[in-house]
C-alpha cells in the first residue's frame, strides 16, 4: 500500500458546515476520483490515530481504491486542526492539492450549533455557547470538536498555516454562497480542471446535511444518547453501521429547523470576524462584501 503515499493528491480540509459532504457526494460520481466511502477519514487530526503510521492510514481507509487518476479525501476537521498542515505536507509533499469551501462564519457557527444540538452534545442556547466557547474546547478533543462554534469561523489565520508549506497555486477557494450555491456547475467544471481530470457531466444538485429537527426525539436519543441499547451496535462491522447510521439519520430527521440566530447576535459576530474576512479577501482573491454589508 506504500505506493498511495504518492497516490493521494488532494484533500478538501473544510470549513465544517460549508458543503463538503456535498462536494464529497458530487466527486464520487466521477470514475476518475477515489474517496474513502467514509467522507471524513480522520487520521491527520487525531494523534491517537496519528500515531499508528501510515500503512494503519491506507489500510483503513483506502482498501478500495482501484488506481483511479485522483485520489482524496474530504475531511473539514482538517483546515482547523492545527497540525494537520505540517502533517499532510511531510506525508505528501508540496504538490499535493487542497480545496477549501468558505461560508459565512455567523452562518457556519449557527449551523455548527444546531448540528452539536441535534446529537444532543448541546445543551446551552448558542448565545451562551459561544460565550463559553474558550472555557469548553480546550477539554479534549471531543470538547474542541463539538462546541468550536466561533473559533473556526476566523479563516484567513487557518489558509496562512497551509500557506507556509503549500504553494497558492496549488489551492482552489470556493465561496459557499457566491460559488457553490449560486455557480455550482461551473465551480465543479473548474474544480475538475484543476484536479486535471476529464469534465464530464455530473449531478450538482445534490443536498447533504442539512440543517434539520428531530422527529422522533426518541429514535434521536438512541442513535446519540449514551444508552444500553448502542452497545450491541459496536459488533456490527463498520461498514454496516455506517450505513445504518445514516438511514436512522433520514428517518429521525425529516423537518428543517426552525431556530434562527438573533440579529443581535449576527451583527456582534460579523464585527468580531470582520479583520479576519477583509484578510481573507487579500488571500483568496475574491469578493467577500456579502458576509459584512
Amino acid at each position: 500500500m506504500n505506493d498511495l503515499r504518492t497516490k493521494i493528491n488532494f484533500y478538501c480540509v473544510g470549513a465544517q458546515k460549508a458543503g463538503t459532504t456535498t462536494l464529497h457526494d458530487i466527486l464520487r460520481q466521477h470514475p476518475d476520483v477515489f474517496l474513502p466511502l467514509k467522507k471524513e477519514a480522520h487520521f491527520f487530526d487525531m494523534d491517537e490515530r496519528f500515531e499508528k503510521g501510515m500503512d494503519w492510514y491506507y489500510n483503513e481507509f483506502f482498501k478500495e481504491y482501484k488506481n483511479e487518476k485522483v485520489c482524496g479525501v474530504c475531511n473539514p476537521e482538517y483546515m482547523y486542526f492545527e497540525d494537520v498542515a505540517k502533517r499532510l505536507f511531510d506525508a505528501h509533499g508540496k504538490s499535493l492539492k487542497l480545496i477549501f469551501i468558505f461560508r459565512n462564519p455567523v452562518d457556519r457557527a449557527f449551523s455548527h450549533y444546531l448540528m452539536s444540538k441535534r446529537r444532543l452534545k448541546e445543551e446551552l442556547s448558542f448565545e451562551d455557547a459561544i460565550a463559553q466557547e474558550e472555557v469548553r474546547v480546550v477539554h479534549n478533543y471531543q470538547s474542541k470538536t463539538d462546541f468550536s462554534y466561533i473559533s473556526r469561523g476566523f479563516y484567513a489565520e487557518q489558509v496562512k498555516r497551509f500557506l507556509k508549506y503549500f504553494p497558492i497555486e496549488n489551492i482552489f477557494f470556493i465561496r459557499f454562497e457566491d460559488d457553490f450555491i449560486l455557480n455550482r456547475k461551473e465551480v465543479i467544471q473548474e474544480l475538475l480542471q484543476f484536479l486535471n481530470i476529464e469534465n464530464i457531466d455530473l449531478d450538482v444538485n445534490l443536498k447533504s446535511n442539512k440543517a434539520k429537527e428531530a422527529k422522533y426525539p426518541l429514535l434521536q436519543f438512541v442513535l446519540y444518547g449514551e444508552n444500553f441499547i448502542k452497545k450491541p451496535l459496536k459488533l456490527i462491522p463498520k461498514n454496516a453501521k455506517n450505513k445504518l447510521k445514516k438511514n436512522l439519520e433520514k428517518l429521525i430527521f425529516t423537518k428543517e429547523s426552525t431556530e434562527r440566530i438573533h440579529n443581535q447576535t449576527r451583527k456582534k459576530l460579523i464585527e468580531l470576524y470582520l479583520h479576519d474576512i477583509i484578510e481573507l479577501e487579500k488571500i483568496i482573491g475574491k469578493d467577500l462584501s456579502s458576509w459584512y454589508k
